[in-house]
């Protein structure tokens, strides 16, 4: 049966598709800026579905014009610039814990990298462009088009898979347990898919069939009530399990705080103040530990680079950490140097494990961090071109220690704890990287990520930085413990929710402590994502490009 269009359903359609090109380069802008709301912390996900309906309009009257290539691709490029700089806007904040050197290039993340991962949204919508059509078939060009990107974004340069379109939903929720079966990019493909579909309900077209208009929505809501009911039952068969105590310490400093300077520039009168800083710090995490009584958890846990100095270095600290812990493990974030390494030390951001004898010995095992953050560890040099150019005027590499940047250890795989139970080290950004866990955890039992995030400057970016690492535990099937400066610490479980915690609040000299005791539940399972990887999410890839031109022969 066709039929007009509902007269103001069709009004609304024509109106966005018909904008001026600066209103509709505009108003992509906006679109990507307020699916911050549909992240965390806030998750309204309805934002998103809005955000990716106006998109398809504007690409509808942009795509209209004689040169269609360039109109289309700008407001893509609009749409990711939008996103980025909202989403990712506490990038700017390492340029302000020296703002006397730096602030003057804060314009780099806060217009540039925007720029820069504009190019990506702009190369999808514009590769959408090629098999757009009036029917409803261009929705699902466009999810395959920005699925591809969202892909490319996740690995050019390293990657950089921040806010991806699947984490809409809340991890620890029914639909979040998705990405057990296909990992969160799986999960972002119908994500934006489902927040496309409603774009097809108006088009240009004086007829069309309405069952044809409404079958993408009808399509996305059976998929995704099935998915929310799977998810659901999912998450009630998850039976409560015992699990190993485990004490979690963050001292809330700063970066300005751990790393002093005289503002004079006095570099002895630097030193002295970092060495008293290191004191203070050193001495809250011996307080927050407690003693070895019997009830006392028998792990403990620091963030990243927890202290402003080498730990497994400097005797006096190593030897303090060693005699406070007695007879319990503490796995530690440290920076590490290895001063025989050539003309100049190499400096690697690790984790390691160490007991009671470890001032004798040194660390029971070692984990150097394997993928680095470009512009904070790794030095610009080493990954982009023109690096050299431009490594001098950026911000001092993460722990102010390794100036010309730190060294990549090998990849992350499982480190045994002394009751045989095995963990996969996770350090800062890594968590946010499917692949890499995914190929490394068979043999772990929990995962651990630890992190400073201290760098996001507080708001949202802490939020969005532990919904990522939650989401690691869902596709893998383990638990996760996290310890994370200034961040939020705790334990998950496998399904991604978080496990019942004390946490405890006080103070070392005026050093804010938070102290979380709480278990690691004893339970993992081998997901479908954990066996298959992305071989599930490239079929049903696959079947949306069927679909995008099964709707365009049989729709025009």
């Amino acid at each position: 049966m066709d039929r007009s269009d509902p007269p103001t359903l069709g009004s609304v359609h024509a109106f966005f598709a018909g904008l001026s090109t600066l209103k509709s380069i505009l108003l992509a802008a906006v679109c990507g800026v307020i699916t911050l709301f549909a992240f965390a912390p806030f998750n309204i996900w309805p934002v998103y579905i809005v955000s990716i309906t106006l998109l398809v309009w504007v690409i509808d009257g942009a795509r209209e014009k004689e040169n269609w290539g360039k109109a289309v691709f700008l407001r893509g490029w609009a749409f990711g610039f939008g996103f980025t700089l909202s989403s990712m806007h506490w990038l700017a904040a390492p340029f302000l814990v020296e703002p006397e050197k730096h602030i003057i290039f804060i314009w780099m993340p806060l217009i540039l990298m925007p720029a820069g991962l504009g190019l990506i949204f702009g190369a999808g919508t514009t590769l959408a462009g090629f098999i757009w059509s009036k029917t409803p078939g261009r929705v699902f060009a466009l999810a395959v088009s920005l699925s591809l990107s969202e892909l490319l974004r996740g690995s050019l340069f390293g990657g950089f898979p921040w806010n991806l379109p699947g984490m809409i939903w809340a991890p620890g929720t029914e639909v979040s347990q998705l990405a057990s079966l296909m990992g969160i990019w799986g999960l972002s493909v119908l994500t934006l898919t489902l927040a496309a579909a409603p774009a097809a309900l108006a088009d240009f077209r004086t007829h069309g069939s309405v069952s044809g208009r409404i079958m993408p929505v009808f399509m996305m809501v059976i998929i995704f009530v099935v998915g929310w009911s799977w998810g659901s039952q999912r998450l009630a068969n998850a039976e409560p399990v015992e699990g190993d105590a485990v004490r979690i310490i963050d001292v809330q400093v700063d970066q300005s705080e751990k790393y002093p300077s005289d503002p004079n520039g006095n570099p002895e009168e630097t030193y002295r103040l970092r060495e008293i800083a290191a004191g203070k710090i050193l001495g809250a995490y011996l307080t927050a530990m407690g003693s070895d009584f019997p009830d006392e958890p028998r792990l403990i846990v620091w963030p990243e680079a927890a202290l402003p100095l080498p730990l497994l270095q400097d005797p006096n600290a190593l030897d303090a950490v060693s005699y406070r812990l007695g007879n319990r493990t503490l796995i530690a974030g440290t920076p590490r140097v290895d001063r025989y390494a050539g003309e100049t030390p190499d400096w690697y951001n690790s984790l390691a494990i160490l007991d009671t004898n470890s001032r004798l010995r040194g660390a029971n095992a070692i984990y150097d961090k394997n993928r680095l953050v470009p512009f904070g560890e790794l030095a610009a040099a080493d990954f982009i071109p023109f690096g050299h150019s431009i490594s001098s005027i950026l911000p001092s590499a993460l722990q102010q220690l390794a100036t010309s940047g730190f060294t990549s250890g090998p990849k992350t795989s499982p480190l045994e704890l002394d009751d045989e139970k095995t963990f996969l080290p996770l350090i800062c950004y890594e968590a946010l990287f499917s692949n890499l866990v995914r190929s490394s955890v068979e043999n772990s039992d929990f995962l651990v990520n630890i992190s400073i995030d201290s760098w996001f400057g507080g708001a949202i970016g802490p939020e969005q930085h532990y919904a990522h690492a939650r989401y690691r535990a869902i596709e893998t099937g383990r638990p996760l413990v996290r310890a994370a400066n200034m961040g939020r610490s705790g334990v998950v479980d496998l399904y991604g929710r978080e496990v019942i915690s004390n946490t405890m609040y006080s103070n070392y000299e005026m050093l804010p402590l938070t102290i979380i005791d709480t278990t690691i539940p004893n339970q993992k399972n081998n997901t479908t994502y954990s066996c298959f990887g992305l071989t599930i999410s490239l079929v049903l890839l696959g079947f949306i490009i069927v679909f995008t031109f099964l709707f365009k022969r049989s729709q025009t």
